[in-house]
Protein backbone atom coordinates (compact mmCIF):
# COMPACT_ATOMS: atom_id res chain seq x y z
CA UNK A 1 0.00 0.00 0.00
CA UNK A 2 1.42 3.10 -0.91
CA UNK A 3 1.89 6.15 2.21
CA UNK A 4 2.76 9.09 0.64
CA UNK A 5 4.81 11.91 2.73
CA UNK A 6 5.64 14.70 0.82
CA UNK A 7 4.74 16.47 -2.42
CA UNK A 8 7.79 18.28 -3.84
CA UNK A 9 6.67 21.22 -6.70
CA UNK A 10 8.41 21.25 -10.02
CA UNK A 11 8.74 24.70 -11.89
CA UNK A 12 9.29 25.72 -15.01
CA UNK A 13 12.62 27.34 -14.53
CA UNK A 14 14.13 28.43 -11.24
CA UNK A 15 13.29 31.28 -9.25
CA UNK A 16 16.68 33.37 -10.63
CA UNK A 17 16.00 32.80 -13.89
CA UNK A 18 12.43 34.18 -13.63
CA UNK A 19 13.57 37.48 -11.62
CA UNK A 20 15.90 37.52 -15.09
CA UNK A 21 13.34 36.72 -17.31
CA UNK A 22 10.57 39.19 -15.79
CA UNK A 23 13.06 41.97 -15.56
CA UNK A 24 13.92 41.60 -19.38
CA UNK A 25 10.88 41.42 -20.05
CA UNK A 26 10.01 45.01 -17.88
CA UNK A 27 13.17 46.93 -19.49
CA UNK A 28 11.79 45.63 -23.07
CA UNK A 29 8.70 47.42 -22.61
CA UNK A 30 10.34 49.98 -20.80
CA UNK A 31 13.02 50.50 -24.16
CA UNK A 32 9.61 50.40 -26.60
CA UNK A 33 7.07 52.45 -24.64
CA UNK A 34 9.44 55.06 -23.65
CA UNK A 35 12.77 55.28 -25.40
CA UNK A 36 11.67 54.58 -29.09
CA UNK A 37 10.43 57.14 -31.31
CA UNK A 38 13.38 59.27 -30.81
CA UNK A 39 11.60 61.00 -27.22
CA UNK A 40 14.94 63.04 -25.27
CA UNK A 41 13.26 62.63 -22.40
CA UNK A 42 11.10 60.00 -20.75
CA UNK A 43 8.31 60.90 -19.00
CA UNK A 44 8.76 58.48 -16.42
CA UNK A 45 11.96 56.82 -14.33
CA UNK A 46 12.88 53.30 -15.20
CA UNK A 47 12.83 52.81 -11.30
CA UNK A 48 9.18 54.27 -11.37
CA UNK A 49 8.43 52.29 -14.35
CA UNK A 50 9.59 48.77 -12.60
CA UNK A 51 7.61 49.32 -9.58
CA UNK A 52 4.38 49.96 -11.37
CA UNK A 53 4.92 46.65 -13.41
CA UNK A 54 5.90 44.77 -10.90
CA UNK A 55 2.42 44.31 -10.37
CA UNK A 56 1.67 42.56 -13.07
CA UNK A 57 4.06 40.03 -12.75
CA UNK A 58 3.18 37.41 -9.70
CA UNK A 59 5.55 35.46 -7.28
CA UNK A 60 7.23 32.87 -8.75
CA UNK A 61 7.14 29.84 -5.30
CA UNK A 62 3.25 29.87 -6.11
CA UNK A 63 2.38 30.89 -10.28
CA UNK A 64 5.64 29.29 -11.90
CA UNK A 65 4.66 25.21 -10.86
CA UNK A 66 4.14 23.39 -13.76
CA UNK A 67 3.59 20.29 -11.72
CA UNK A 68 4.51 18.00 -8.51
CA UNK A 69 6.34 14.85 -7.75
CA UNK A 70 4.04 13.02 -4.80
CA UNK A 71 6.79 10.67 -3.29
CA UNK A 72 5.66 7.69 -1.30
CA UNK A 73 6.76 4.56 0.02
CA UNK A 74 5.84 1.18 -1.35
CA UNK A 75 7.05 -1.28 0.81
CA UNK A 76 11.15 -1.17 1.61
CA UNK A 77 11.08 1.49 -1.87
CA UNK A 78 11.07 5.36 -2.30
CA UNK A 79 8.81 6.03 -5.22
CA UNK A 80 7.18 9.13 -6.63
CA UNK A 81 4.00 9.75 -8.61
CA UNK A 82 4.59 12.84 -11.11
CA UNK A 83 1.65 15.19 -11.92
CA UNK A 84 1.95 18.20 -14.30
CA UNK A 85 0.52 20.32 -16.01
CA UNK A 86 -1.10 19.76 -19.27
CA UNK A 87 -0.30 21.07 -21.95
CA UNK A 88 2.24 20.13 -24.96
CA UNK A 89 4.06 23.72 -24.56
CA UNK A 90 4.70 24.85 -21.06
CA UNK A 91 4.92 28.54 -20.63
CA UNK A 92 4.26 31.36 -18.69
CA UNK A 93 0.70 31.15 -17.82
CA UNK A 94 -1.85 31.57 -14.57
CA UNK A 95 -4.21 28.71 -15.35
CA UNK A 96 -3.26 25.42 -15.01
CA UNK A 97 -4.80 21.97 -15.22
CA UNK A 98 -2.52 19.64 -13.20
CA UNK A 99 -2.94 16.01 -14.47
CA UNK A 100 -1.50 12.85 -13.38
CA UNK A 101 1.02 11.85 -15.68
CA UNK A 102 2.94 8.74 -14.77
CA UNK A 103 3.19 6.55 -11.27
CA UNK A 104 6.92 6.45 -11.65
CA UNK A 105 9.19 9.20 -12.91
CA UNK A 106 12.47 7.64 -11.72
CA UNK A 107 13.29 4.22 -10.68
CA UNK A 108 13.03 3.42 -7.49
CA UNK A 109 15.52 3.00 -4.41
CA UNK A 110 15.58 0.76 -2.09
CA UNK A 111 15.53 1.47 1.91
CA UNK A 112 15.81 -1.77 3.71
CA UNK A 113 17.23 -1.69 6.83
CA UNK A 114 18.97 2.09 6.59
CA UNK A 115 18.39 4.08 9.51
CA UNK A 116 16.69 7.33 9.45
CA UNK A 117 19.33 9.61 8.22
CA UNK A 118 20.53 6.90 5.29
CA UNK A 119 16.54 6.95 4.16
CA UNK A 120 16.90 10.66 4.44
CA UNK A 121 19.77 10.86 1.97
CA UNK A 122 17.95 8.42 -0.26
CA UNK A 123 15.26 10.19 -0.65
CA UNK A 124 17.26 13.29 -2.15
CA UNK A 125 18.73 10.69 -4.42
CA UNK A 126 15.72 9.79 -5.25
CA UNK A 127 14.98 13.44 -6.25
CA UNK A 128 18.13 14.05 -7.82
CA UNK A 129 17.37 11.07 -10.32
CA UNK A 130 13.80 12.96 -11.02
CA UNK A 131 15.78 15.72 -11.40
CA UNK A 132 17.72 14.21 -14.48
CA UNK A 133 14.45 12.59 -16.00
CA UNK A 134 12.85 16.14 -16.28
CA UNK A 135 15.32 18.55 -18.14
CA UNK A 136 15.12 22.43 -18.24
CA UNK A 137 12.89 21.80 -15.12
CA UNK A 138 13.58 23.47 -11.49
CA UNK A 139 12.82 20.86 -8.42
CA UNK A 140 11.95 22.65 -5.10
CA UNK A 141 13.67 20.63 -2.49
CA UNK A 142 13.94 23.71 0.04
CA UNK A 143 11.49 22.98 1.92
CA UNK A 144 11.93 19.26 2.11
CA UNK A 145 15.52 19.83 3.15
CA UNK A 146 14.77 21.91 6.07
CA UNK A 147 12.45 19.25 7.55
CA UNK A 148 14.02 15.83 6.37
CA UNK A 149 16.76 15.60 8.44
CA UNK A 150 14.70 15.88 11.84
CA UNK A 151 11.79 12.81 10.64
CA UNK A 152 12.26 9.69 11.94
CA UNK A 153 11.87 7.97 9.17
CA UNK A 154 11.51 4.35 10.12
CA UNK A 155 8.52 5.56 12.74
CA UNK A 156 6.38 7.10 9.83
CA UNK A 157 7.36 4.07 7.59
CA UNK A 158 5.79 1.70 9.95
CA UNK A 159 2.85 4.51 11.08
CA UNK A 160 4.16 4.21 14.36
CA UNK A 161 3.22 7.05 16.80
CA UNK A 162 5.83 8.33 18.72
CA UNK A 163 5.25 9.00 22.40
CA UNK A 164 6.94 11.52 24.35
CA UNK A 165 9.53 9.98 25.80
CA UNK A 166 11.28 9.44 22.30
CA UNK A 167 10.26 13.43 21.61
CA UNK A 168 13.00 14.37 24.25
CA UNK A 169 15.58 11.82 23.48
Amino acid sequence: MKKYFFDIPVYRLSEEKYDAQTDAEIQENYQQMYLKNGRAKPSISYDDYFEKMSIFYDPWRFNETIGYIRLYFLGHEIRGDYCQHKVSRIYKTRRKHIRYKTYKLADEISILNQNDTQIYESILLYLQKCASELPKRYIDMENFKQIGRYVHWNALIRNETLNDETHRQ
